[in-house]
């Protein structure tokens, strides 16, 4: 079986940036999908959990056979990144990431990032109108945390993180201005490898180093693949955090009775975070693999040589194993999903991500319980300017009307 005819991949997002409505039908009847691509390629969609978690976990499905394919998007066309590599070459650069964001460290963090989260917002509890919640905290909270966290003061959050975003902005188009971005860019990485040479800290450069713990086989990367993971970490710590935070505060405010739940039972709040990352996934689509021999997914046969696609956000629908899955639930019981993936690329900060998460969430809600958005939810402009998932802006009243 195949996509319905006409339609081309990749689907358009649901009301309110949920995932496309195609993904229902294709759990339900066509798990394993051979799709057509806008610039005339073709893939196979992956959708049901089971299927899902073999094409990220199975060394069968090549991520790098698949990023150094012709083409671009859904990480074709790449084959340098950390995120392009098979083990065991991927084994090297991801063991000290690992390390860098392991639990000890998340929890020595976790008073930083609380006091990062009160910092930002009582500085916006003064306003009379309406606060744009992506400019003015989430975006500033995740550049500040993840900055402070690869050693650099914090105060370079702004320098950094918006080095960061003209270059993605830029497409890869070469500029002036993209051209200077990633000489800044290179400088303060390699500055900052220097100086945590000489002063080990507790952050992710000197993990990078091998000064701690040197197992993680810091020590044996070269200043070129430190620079290469400082720069992939900025882009998915800033970004990616920035407008996870934004979804789920969105979530949050348009759910009816979630907030309310939230601020009158604050301790359900890492387990709302489990439900919202099912429910308002970081993309709508995930990297694709390429199958080295043929492979049976749900009955059907995959035959080698083929881009595979494995759908996280539609994995975290399948009735399956989520019942309901259409629906937010603030009280969901925990159900293991794949929202930071599996395998070898499973996401290794996904610790400090939930961290993070709870800590904007619940900080918000504590210091403004009648926090409510300003305009009409769908009012409110989902994009994929930058990473798949995200809102422009956030307009919230903090208040509740006197």
């Amino acid at each position: 079986m195949s996509a319905a005819a006409g339609d081309v991949f990749p689907y358009p997002a649901g009301p309110g940036g949920t995932v496309p409505p195609q993904y229902g039908r294709l759990l339900a009847e066509d798990p394993v999908s051979r799709v057509r691509l806008a610039d005339g390629g073709e893939l196979y969609l992956v959708t049901r959990d089971s299927d899902v978690r073999t094409v990220l976990t199975d060394p069968v499905f090549s991520r790098y056979a698949a990023a150094v394919l012709p083409g671009e998007g859904f990480g074709r066309g790449q084959g340098t990144g950390i995120v392009d590599l098979d083990p065991p070459q991927h084994t090297v650069l991801r063991s000290p990431v690992v390390s860098a964001f392991g639990p000890g460290r998340v929890a020595r963090w976790r008073p930083r990032i609380e006091a990062i989260a009160g910092e930002l917002l009582s500085g916006l509890g003064d306003e009379p109108g309406p606060v744009d919640l992506v400019s003015s905290y989430t975006a500033p909270f995740a550049g500040r945390v993840v900055v402070e966290l690869l050693g650099f003061e914090g105060a370079r959050w702004q320098r950094v993180t918006g080095d960061v975003e003209t270059l993605l902005m830029s497409g890869g188009a070469e500029s002036p201005e993209a051209a200077a971005c990633r000489d800044r860019l290179g400088d303060a990485f390699t500055t900052l490898l220097k100086e945590r040479d000489r002063e080990p800290g507790d952050d992710v450069a000197t993990v990078l180093l091998g000064h701690d713990d040197p197992e993680a086989g810091g020590g044996a990367l070269t200043e070129a693949q430190r620079v290469t993971l400082l720069h992939g970490l900025v882009i998915s710590g800033y970004i990616g955090i920035r407008d996870l935070l934004a979804r789920h505060l969105y979530g949050v405010l348009t759910t009816p009775g979630f907030r309310d739940r939230l601020v009158a039972q604050p301790e359900l709040v890492p387990g709302a975070v489990v439900e919202l990352l099912r429910f308002y996934p970081s993309s709508n689509d995930g990297l694709l693999r390429l199958a080295t021999r043929d492979v049976e997914l749900s009955g059907r046969t995959v035959p080698a040589g083929s881009p595979v696609l494995p759908l996280v956000s539609a994995a975290c629908r399948d009735p399956r194993l989520v019942e309901r899955p259409d629906q937010l639930l603030v009280d969901r019981a925990r159900t293991p999903t794949l929202a930071f993936g599996a395998g070898p690329h499973q996401c290794p900060a996904a610790d400090l991500a939930t961290v993070q998460l709870a800590t904007g969430i619940g900080r918000l809600l504590a210091a403004y319980p009648g926090a409510r958005l300003a305009v009409p939810a769908e009012d409110v402009e989902h994009t994929s300017r930058l990473l798949p998932l995200g809102v422009t802006e956030l307009p919230v009243l903090l208040r509740a009307p006197a």
